[in-house]
Parts: C-alpha cells; sequence; structure tokens
C-alpha cells in the first residue's frame, strides 16, 4: 500500500515538474521564478517518499520534457536543478540542521553546475557560456542603432556602447565568482520554499537564525584585503589579462558580497532591536543595490561589524538581544 502510495505521489509531482517546465519556458516574468524553483516538486517527492521515488520522478519528468518541449531544456532541468532537487529532497528527510542543509545545498548546486558545463562540451558539443556572451555582443550593435534612432548623437551612443562592452568583459571576468554566489541562494530559495509548503502538509523543521542575526565569520576579511591589493598592483601594472588578475577579482566578489550582507543583517537588526519601522531596512537595502556610493560605504559597515561586533552575538547566540520596548 505504502508503495503504491508512493508511485501515486511521485507521478504526480511529475506532472507538477512538467507543467513548471511549460511554465518557465512559454511564460514571460513568472517563468522565470518559476524556472528558479523548478526543483520544488522532486524535493517534495525526496522528503514524504525518499531518494529513490524522487530519482524516478526526475527521471520521467524529464523525459517527457524532453519529448514535449526539448531534449536540450530536459538535459538543463535534470542537471543543474535536478541534482539540486535530489539533494535537498534527502537532507529535509533526514532533518539536517538548516546551516548543514545549505551546505550540502551549495555544495550540490556549485557541482550541478560545473557538471552542467562540461555535459555540455561532452554531449552537446556547446559552449553555454560562450554562447551566452556571444548574444551580449551581439547586441552591442542593436544597442547602438536604437540609440541613433531616438536621436543620441553619434558621441554619446559610442560611449554608452564603450561602457555596455567594458561591462560585458567584466561580467566574463567574475563569471566563477558568480557561480559561487548563485549556489548558495539557489538553495536557500528552493528550501525556503519547499520548508514552507512542507509545513502546510503538517511537517516541522527547525528554524533557521534569524536573517538580522547572521554573522559571516572574520576571516573573510583577509582574502578581501589580499585581493583588493591584487587588484590594484595587478591593474596599475596593467596585467588584467593574467590569470592572478582573474582569481584575485573573483575573491574580492565573493568577499564583498559577503561583507554587503553582513551590513543587510546589521541594518535588519537595528530596525528590529529598535523597532523602528520595518520598511526602512527595505528602503535602505533597495539603496544599497541601486545606489553605488552606498555599496561601497556597506561593505566597510559590513567589515566593521565582522571585526567591533556592533550586534554582540559574535560570541553568543544564546543571549540574542531583544527589541526595545517603547
Amino acid at each position: 500500500m505504502r508503495k503504491t502510495s508512493s508511485m501515486v505521489e511521485a507521478g504526480i509531482l511529475a506532472a507538477i515538474a512538467i507543467v513548471m517546465a511549460l511554465i518557465a519556458m512559454y511564460v514571460p516574468v513568472i517563468g522565470a521564478f518559476v524556472n528558479f524553483v523548478w526543483p520544488l516538486p522532486i524535493i517534495i517527492c525526496g522528503m514524504r517518499n525518499g531518494l529513490k521515488w524522487s530519482i524516478m520522478s526526475l527521471i520521467v519528468a524529464s523525459i517527457i520534457i524532453a519529448i514535449i518541449i526539448s531534449p536540450i531544456q530536459a538535459f538543463f532541468l535534470g542537471a543543474i536543478f535536478g541534482l539540486l532537487g535530489l539533494i535537498l529532497g534527502e537532507c529535509m528527510r533526514r532533518r539536517f540542521p538548516p546551516m548543514k542543509l545549505m551546505l550540502y545545498g551549495s555544495i550540490g548546486a556549485v557541482i550541478a553546475l560545473i557538471l552542467n558545463i562540461v555535459l555540455s562540451f561532452a554531449v552537446l558539443d556547446i559552449d553555454p557560456i560562450a554562447m551566452m556572451f556571444k548574444s551580449f555582443e551581439e547586441s552591442l550593435t542593436t544597442m547602438g542603432d536604437f540609440y541613433r534612432s531616438h536621436g543620441v548623437s553619434e558621441e554619446d551612443t559610442k560611449a554608452a556602447v564603450a561602457s555596455y562592452a567594458e561591462m560585458i568583459k567584466m561580467m566574463r571576468v567574475i563569471m566563477p565568482g558568480a557561480f559561487l554566489l548563485s549556489a548558495p541562494m539557489l538553495a536557500f530559495a528552493n528550501y525556503y520554499v519547499a520548508k514552507k509548503v512542507m509545513q502546510r502538509l503538517g511537517e516541522s523543521f527547525e528554524d533557521m537564525v534569524p536573517f538580522r542575526n547572521w554573522v559571516f565569520p572574520a576571516w573573510i576579511l583577509v582574502p578581501f584585503f589580499a585581493s583588493l591589493v591584487g587588484v590594484t598592483y595587478f591593474y596599475v601594472n596593467k596585467m588584467t589579462d593574467t590569470w592572478m588578475y582573474s582569481l584575485c577579482v573573483n575573491i574580492q566578489t565573493v568577499c564583498t558580497f559577503s561583507l554587503v550582507l553582513q551590513a543587510v543583517c546589521l541594518i535588519y537588526w537595528y530596525v528590529y532591536t529598535n523597532n523602528k519601522p520595518k520598511w526602512w531596512a527595505g528602503v535602505a537595502t533597495t539603496l544599497i543595490f541601486i545606489v553605488p556610493i552606498i555599496s561601497q560605504v556597506m561593505v566597510y559597515v559590513g567589515a566593521m561589524d565582522m571585526v567591533m561586533d556592533f550586534r554582540k552575538i559574535r560570541k553568543d547566540y544564546s543571549t540574542l538581544p531583544k527589541p526595545k520596548k517603547k
């Protein structure tokens, strides 16, 4: 009876994964979000029925997606998101603590991204990264034509195109760091949504440390300042085409993101402990990501918090600060 129930549930969840793939393929805007949480049915299947049934659900969904959409779409979904779904589902089934689950999920996401690129070369004989940047570079011509058709001067058009070309060049350099950063974000988003769904079904899970109390290890400051020195040295000496420069830029990118996130946690902590309106934190966070000078300041605010421990929670998580009474 239990086997029949697991089979039926795995089939239903495979069907949901197929529908989600269709939405991701053909529905603008919403499709992008649905694609991001595509592992959800696989996670739920693994959590409720075990690894064997989640693997079967993934295989069935991938085969049907290959038939009704395209083999390439099925390949990418299965290789990247499918593996992540299998790992998170098994970790949730074993009731791993949230941080341990996030660690395994992030490692799985990194492996899935690397596996996707390797298999793309070996099986499909395509370079997804080269294809992506080729489309970016082709858009430079379209961008220039658009500016000219709207009356922008030739000088300003060339300046805008040159600026965009420089941004594409930098994106190519920081691609490895972007992969590393996308892995935990992908794992967290899917774990969070899966947890909410499973709680609605009567399951209970250990809560994560509140976002306002997140702390990053202070040793991040060592590679951050070392990479800052390295980037400056290679840039001044016109050695930006070396692998050492690329390594320093990627280390700086990952560390900078961690420091900014630490500063955002500090903002939310301040709003919470001082009973300020919650929208203050939302507005402040938005400004960080749209005003360059604020984001640069927040890097050093995050670094100072790592050293000074403004929240006084780094050493003892059992005595977290409470909000002040009005």
